[in-house]
């Protein structure tokens, strides 16, 4: 009995998750598609993605990537909460599209995660393929993503789920300054804010989608300038500061929709 209760919940729980998915596109869609232009000598990238491998998200890992290449994005990073299965996942589906030739040879997805914090913070980490023990503080986290050689990534950080100013206080290697995931005002023009905030030195400044729905793809985005398309090649571009976060037109209004809907402040 007990099997077939916790079957059910989760059953439950899968259809809430469809309904809540239903619900977000339909509003996206109201707002248009996000279309996204870069100048020659750039790319755009969406760094922060989850895909159904995280538990509140349904969106599959291949509608995720070819959305993304319609979209003009040539990568996207995978950060899927506390695992790293979906982002190695994705390498793999990737590979058989390039193999199909379905989606460009050069498109390329950046391996990560989203780790909880034992204060329940989140902390994004790009360019790692191991997992990273959750549960830990905000300085252990960071130095546990630099020991592995990842970057660490300080997402929505006045989100209830973000560090807040504790970005401030550990070695991070980026901030998303703008997070499609972010409509509420107060939080999103503090994170506007660190744009220009000196006690940041030379931090990464990144727009990220979070996208927990495939049509919020690239809602917030990064412009990275580069002459090529390699993880080795973004990840330099990205620790040189040589990045810029983007919004869409479709995130412009969703945030003023949001200000008509109270229950998305």
């Amino acid at each position: 009995m007990a099997v077939h209760n916790n079957s059910w919940n989760l059953s439950l729980k899968a259809a809430e998750r469809h309904v809540v998915g239903a619900s977000v596109s339909a509003l996206i869609r109201c707002c248009g598609l996000p279309k996204i232009v870069t100048p020659p000598g750039c790319i755009a990238i969406d760094p922060h993605v989850h895909t159904s491998f995280s538990k509140c998200s349904i969106s599959q890992v291949e509608q995720i990537i070819m959305r993304a290449v319609r979209m003009g994005l040539r990568a996207i990073g995978i950060m899927d909460h506390n695992i790293v299965t979906g982002a190695g996942y994705a390498v793999t589906c990737a590979d058989e599209l390039k193999r199909r030739k379905l989606i460009p040879e050069d498109f390329l997805i950046i391996p990560g995660t989203e780790i909880a914090c034992g204060s329940g913070q989140h902390i994004g980490a790009l360019f790692l393929e191991e997992p990273i023990p959750k549960k830990q503080g905000v300085d252990a986290t960071v130095q546990k993503i630099h020991d592995m050689g990842g970057l660490a990534v300080a997402v929505h950080p006045y989100l209830s789920s973000g560090i807040g100013d504790a970005l401030f206080d550990a070695p991070f290697d980026a901030v998303e300054i703008e997070s499609g995931s972010v409509l509420r005002h107060d939080a999103a023009e503090r994170a506007h804010l660190l744009a220009n905030d000196d006690r940041l030195g030379n931090l990464a400044k990144l727009g990220s989608s979070d996208a927990h729905h495939v049509v919020a793809l690239g809602m917030c985005y990064t412009v990275i300038r580069t002459d090529s398309v390699t993880l080795e090649s973004l990840r330099s571009a990205i620790t040189q500061g040589l990045s810029t976060p983007h919004t869409s037109g479709t995130y412009v209004k969703l945030r003023k929709l949001a200000y008509r809907l109270p229950a998305l402040r």
